[in-house]
């Protein structure tokens, strides 16, 4: 029979690393100078809106 997986990150520390992770890809996207393509923006636009999840569900485990 298999073990199952023995995870030793909670559930929050998994979502506050992704939110960094996803703020520091923010910031890499963010940082060119000059126009935007819609494709940047609209990239931009979702990983905004996936740090507002993330938010939204480390509040509920407050």
């Amino acid at each position: 029979m298999n073990k199952p997986l023995q995870n030793s990150t909670s559930w929050s520390d998994t979502l506050k690393t992704r939110k960094a992770y996803l703020n520091a890809l923010l910031k890499i996207i963010s940082a060119g100078a000059g126009k935007t393509s819609q494709t940047q923006t609209l990239t931009i636009n979702a990983i905004k809106a996936e740090i507002v999840l993330i938010d939204s569900q480390l509040n509920r485990r407050k």
